[in-house]
């Protein structure tokens, strides 16, 4: 599986995993992915952000390679700046929502699309998301967010109010898309079958002539079927239960302390084996 670091394609998620709390890359991070890339590793990211928010990290690691976007509605090629895939909300996605909207009054929410963010539902929790992702969303009721394209619906509350949602959603029992917890305050809405494990599954399909190795790093459930999908799949001490117990590699540091430059040891140490 390890015959040479120029066939690994490491992917990992940012918040919780390659991201500090603050939102910063540790240099123990930074200097890891220099030594990898320079020995010829690919090196990408997966994450539920949109690519505006994304494109700061992008441009500080210098990504050449695909990279997951919107929770795997989306796989991007940052260097010709074009979508390779997208996997789009179905048109009753917007049905969905305003169901949620009744039994939820006080919910926020947000419709991601390649554009940008569509902020449609504020309360507290989204005023706080939009500062931290520092890259200002359009405000509008949901009736006037552009038509087609929808990549996920994110909705925000308390953990507790998460729970009920997480139960009415399923008692609904909406068709045609799926639904993943990716914090303990945001649940959102995806097209059915999508997750970072399908889209690490559609680059395998754009890179398959080049014979790569996959190895992914995540630590929330919206990060467990990228882990499971992948060759080798690592978990930072600082991820959920769920996603520890899948990993192959249960890495002992936190996203604050290097979980990536432990994860990158563990691969120079296999390919040496």
């Amino acid at each position: 599986m390890f015959e040479s670091i120029d066939r690994v394609f490491l992917v990992t998620d940012l918040d919780g995993t390659l991201l500090s709390e603050d939102k910063t890359i540790c240099p123990k991070n930074i200097e890891a992915i220099e030594r990898f890339r320079a020995k010829g590793g690919r090196f990408s990211i997966a994450t539920g952000r949109t690519l505006q928010t994304t494109i700061r990290y992008v441009e500080e690691l210098s990504i050449t390679d695909p990279m997951i976007l919107y929770n795997g509605a989306c796989v991007y090629d940052p260097v010709r700046e074009k979508i390779l895939h997208l996997s789009p909300l179905p048109e009753t996605a917007y049905e969905y929502a305003k169901r949620i909207f009744e039994a939820f009054p006080q919910i926020g929410a947000e419709v991601l699309r390649p554009d940008g963010t569509y902020m449609v539902k504020m309360n507290s929790y989204e005023e706080k998301h939009a500062e931290y992702c520092t890259v200002p969303p359009v405000y509008c009721t949901i009736d006037e967010v552009p038509e087609g394209e929808w990549l996920k619906i994110l909705f925000a509350m308390s953990p507790e109010e998460i729970e009920k949602l997480i139960e009415f959603a399923g008692a609904e029992g909406f068709g045609g898309v799926s639904f993943v917890r990716s914090d303990a305050i945001f649940y959102e809405m995806l097209p059915g079958g999508i997750s970072k494990g399908s889209a690490l599954n559609e680059c395998r399909r754009i890179l398959a002539s080049d014979n790569l190795t996959f190895a992914a790093v995540g630590d929330y459930h919206n990060d467990l079927e990228m882990v499971i999908n992948a060759d080798i799949g690592a978990a930072p001490s600082n991820a959920q239960q769920c996603v520890r117990e899948a990993a192959d590699v249960k890495l002992r540091a936190s996203c604050s302390d290097g979980a990536i430059a432990e994860f990158i040891s563990v691969i120079e140490s296999k390919i040496q084996i």
